[in-house]
C-alpha cells in the first residue's frame, strides 16, 4: 500500500510536457494570481457553510436521539400517552429520521465547490509553484530551515512557517530533479514537522513511514547507506522494512561512494545570478542636452558600463503612466511562446522564461506611446520609425528569464524585414524588494531594478554584427513584483541617422572554456551533505 502511494504522488507532480497541458499561468504572473485569492475566500466560505449546514443536520438527530431517550423512561407506564407516543414514533417519526439521514444536507455547497473547481491552480500551476521554491533556493543556495521559516537570504518576512506535507513536496522536486541531498534535507524537516500535526497526512492516507521511505531513497540514491540503513530501521516493523534493513546492511558494508551534490546544469544563470560583483570605477553621472528641448529639461544619465556603453536614464515615466500601462495590458498578458523548426507558434513550458507578456499596439493609448517613443529618442538619438511595439511583461512567483541575446542570428522571417534589434530600451514599471536584478555576466554588471528609469543598450557592433558581451539574464525574484515595458529598435530606420563617433576598443574574442569555468568551477560546487 505504501508503494503504491509513493507512485501515486510521485506521478502527479511527475507531468509530461510533449503536449500543451491546460494550465491557467497563475505561477508567471504576480498580477493574475489574484484571482486565487478571491477564489481562497470562496472556498473558505464555502467549506464554512458547509459546516453549518453539517451541524444543523446534527442538531436534528440530537432531538431524535433526546425524543427517544424521553420516550424509553416512561416505557413501561400504563399510560395511553406514553402508549400513544410510542406508535407514533415507530410509524411516523422514525420513518421521518431516515428520510433526513439519507438526504445529503449539503448539496448546494457541493455543487459550488465543484463550481470553482475549474478556476483553481491546475497541475502545471501546482508544478511550476514549486519549481519557482526549487528555482529560487538553488539560485541562491538559501538554507532550507530558514527558507521554511520565512528568511530568504538576510531578509526575515513575516509569514507562517511551512508544515510538515509543504517540506515534503518542495522535497519531491529535488528527489524528481536527482538532487538527493537537497531532496533529504527537505524530507528532515518535513519529519521534524510532522509530529506537530500528524493529522494533516491521516488525511491523504499518509503516515510517518511515507518519509523515512523518502528518505532512505534519497540517501541511498546519492550513495550513503549507513544513513538510510537508520532510517529504514527507524520505521514500524514489517515484512518491507525488514527487507530493506537486510539489504542496506550488506550495501553499508561497502566503501561510500558520494554522488555530486547537484548535476551539472547546462545554464548559467543560476551560479550567475549568486556571484558577488565588484564595483565599477571611472563612471559618473551625467545630464543629457543634447538636444533644444533637453537644453530646458535635461535627462539624469548614470553610466553603468562604458564599453559597451549601457546606460540608466532616470525619471522618464511617471506614475500616472505606470498605472495606465500596468491596466492596459493586466487582461491582455499571456505565457511566452517560440517558434519551433517547422515555423509553428507554441506556448513555452521549458521553465525558462517564467512570465507572461503582451504588445500595445500604438492605436490604444497613441498620445501615451508617443510620449515614450519620444522619449526613447531623446534617450538614444536613434529613430523609433518601424520599431517593435511595446512589450509589457510582469513576471510570477520566482520569476526569472535565462541567459539570452535580445538580437538574433536568424534574419530570414518577415519579422526581421526591419532589420535586427540594434537597441534595447526597457522602461523599470516597479521595483523589486528583493532579487530580479537584469545581468550582465560577461560584463561583471548587476542592474536592480529602479521604478520609472529606463535602461539602454546596444546589441550589435558597428559592423552589425552580434555583440556577444550583452547577453543578459533576469535574475530569479525572491520577494516583490516585477513589471518591464521593452522596445526594441531596428537598423534600417538608423542608416541615416548620425551618431556622435566613438572611440571603441577592439572587442576581446569569446574564450568559452574559461566563460565556462568562471561558472561552472569547483568553487560552484555545493558543499557535501553531513548530518
Amino acid at each position: 500500500m505504501l508503494n503504491i502511494c509513493v507512485f501515486i504522488v510521485l506521478l502527479n507532480i511527475q507531468i509530461s510536457f510533449s503536449l500543451e497541458p491546460e494550465s491557467h499561468d497563475y505561477a508567471l504572473a504576480q498580477v493574475h494570481m489574484l484571482p486565487l485569492l478571491q477564489l481562497k475566500e470562496k472556498a473558505v466560505g464555502n467549506l464554512k457553510n458547509y459546516a453549518i449546514s453539517l451541524k444543523n443536520r446534527l442538531m436534528y438527530i440530537k432531538l431524535a436521539i433526546d425524543q427517544v431517550k424521553c420516550l424509553k423512561k416512561s416505557t413501561n407506564s400504563t399510560s395511553i400517552f406514553d402508549k400513544f407516543k410510542l406508535t407514533r414514533l415507530l410509524h411516523f417519526d422514525l420513518k421521518k429520521w431516515v428520510e433526513i439521514l439519507k438526504e445529503n444536507p449539503a448539496i448546494k455547497e457541493i455543487a459550488i465547490s465543484q463550481s470553482l473547481r475549474p478556476k483553481m491552480a491546475s497541475k502545471i500551476d501546482y508544478y511550476e509553484g514549486l519549481y519557482a521554491i526549487n528555482r529560487l533556493q538553488s539560485t541562491y543556495r538559501l538554507e532550507h530551515t530558514e527558507m521554511a521559516n520565512g528568511l530568504l537570504g538576510e531578509r526575515q518576512y513575516r509569514t507562517k512557517p511551512w508544515s510538515s506535507l509543504e517540506c515534503l513536496m518542495v522535497g519531491y522536486v529535488f528527489y524528481l530533479d536527482e538532487k538527493f541531498q537537497g531532496a533529504e534535507r527537505w524530507f528532515q524537516l518535513a519529519l521534524e514537522r510532522y509530529f506537530k500535526n500528524p493529522k494533516l497526512f491521516e488525511i491523504f492516507g499518509w503516515n510517518r513511514d511515507l518519509i523515512l521511505k523518502l528518505l532512505m531513497k534519497a540517501s541511498q540514491s546519492s550513495g550513503r547507506y549507513k544513513a538510510a540503513l537508520g532510517y529504514a530501521e527507524r520505521a514500524k516493523s514489517n515484512c518491507y522494512w525488514q527487507e530493506q534493513i537486510t539489504r542496506l546492511k550488506n550495501l553499508s558494508m561497502q566503501p561510500e561512494v558520494l554522488k555530486p551534490a547537484e548535476p551539472k546544469n547546462k545554464y548559467k544563470y543560476k551560479p550567475a545570478c549568486r556571484m558577488q560583483y565588484p564595483d565599477k570605477h571611472n563612471l559618473h553621472c551625467r545630464y543629457l542636452k543634447s538636444s533644444p528641448f533637453l537644453k530646458l529639461a535635461p535627462i539624469q544619465v548614470e553610466e553603468l558600463n562604458l564599453e559597451p556603453p549601457i546606460n540608466m536614464y532616470h525619471n522618464l515615466i511617471n506614475e500616472k503612466e505606470i498605472s495606465v500601462l500596468k491596466n492596459l495590458s493586466s487582461a491582455h498578458l499571456k505565457r511566452s511562446q517560440f517558434v519551433t523548426e517547422d515555423n509553428t507558434l507554441v506556448k513555452d513550458f521549458s521553465n525558462l522564461r517564467t512570465c507572461k507578456t503582451m504588445r500595445l499596439q500604438e492605436n490604444v493609448n497613441e498620445k501615451l506611446l508617443k510620449n515614450l517613443n519620444q522619449r526613447i529618442t531623446d534617450a538614444t538619438g536613434l529613430s523609433v520609425l518601424e520599431s517593435e511595439e511595446l512589450q509589457l511583461t510582469n513576471y510570477g512567483i520566482g520569476g526569472h528569464l535565462y541567459e539570452h541575446q535580445d538580437a538574433s542570428f536568424n534574419l530570414s522571417s518577415e519579422f526581421w524585414n526591419s532589420g535586427n534589434r540594434v537597441i534595447t530600451a526597457l522602461f523599470y514599471l516597479s521595483d523589486v524588494a528583493q532579487g530580479g536584478e537584469t545581468l550582465f555576466p560577461h560584463l561583471d554588471l548587476r542592474v536592480h531594478t529602479q521604478k520609472g528609469s529606463l535602461l539602454v543598450w546596444d546589441n550589435l557592433l558597428l559592423n552589425g554584427s552580434i555583440d556577444w558581451r550583452v547577453e543578459h539574464i533576469s535574475c530569479p525574484i525572491l520577494m516583490g513584483d516585477k513589471w518591464l515595458a521593452t522596445k526594441w529598435l531596428r537598423e534600417k530606420p538608423q542608416m541615416f541617422i548620425r551618431r556622435c563617433p566613438l572611440k571603441l576598443k577592439p572587442v576581446p574574442e569569446f574564450h568559452k572554456e574559461a566563460f565556462e569555468q568562471k561558472f561552472f568551477g569547483e568553487n560552484d560546487q555545493p558543499q557535501q551533505f553531513s548530518l
